[in-house]
């Protein structure tokens, strides 16, 4: 497994938060917002196991819980979880794969999304979107949208933390 510093994970989650809360609002796209700090606690999990997957999906959601108004805790479970699963799965997978990138990005925002909602409708009655309502306008242009970001992103983290597959030659 790679070594990356714990400070290095913890600074590129900070300048994706605010890169995501300062810059990011003036480049919506139907609505639609990348969600940076996601990208990157999908990299962390992809290329540096489960632990450090958790560990980056709680930092992650721990600085979006400290500043939104949603429910504190709900964003660090859910981008933990995330950081996890990914990283559980890494083993599995051709990371080095654009296409598997964007297909882990794409799905992994989209089921963040849902359950975030579903995790809203238990703990509050005064939802005004249905589900449909919030596939069509929020998580797939959301899941694109990320899914397409991260494809420089990756590429970039991965060349500046060295995190290339070995390649075998027959």
């Amino acid at each position: 497994m790679y070594k990356v510093a714990r400070a290095s994970i913890y600074t590129v989650l900070v300048a994706a938060f605010l890169f995501h809360i300062t810059i990011l609002p003036y480049m919506k796209i139907f609505r639609a917002l990348p969600d940076l700090s996601l990208i990157c606690v999908i990299f962390f999990g992809l290329f540096l196991g489960p632990g450090a997957g958790l560990e980056a999906g709680i930092a992650s959601g721990l600085l979006k819980d400290m500043f939104s108004l949603d429910f504190f805790g709900i964003n660090m479970f859910i981008s933990g979880l995330v950081g996890l699963s990914v990283g559980i799965a890494n083993k599995k997978l051709f990371r080095d794969s654009k296409i598997t990138q964007l297909l882990l990005v794409f799905l992994f925002t989209a089921l963040s999304l849902v359950i975030h909602y579903m995790l809203v409708s238990i703990l509050t009655k005064s939802l005004n979107l249905n589900f449909l309502e919030l596939l069509l306008s929020s998580v797939v242009p959301s899941s694109i949208y990320t899914s397409l970001v991260s494809i420089p992103i990756f590429s970039k983290l991965i060349d500046i933390y060295k995190l290339r597959e070995p390649e075998d030659f027959l």
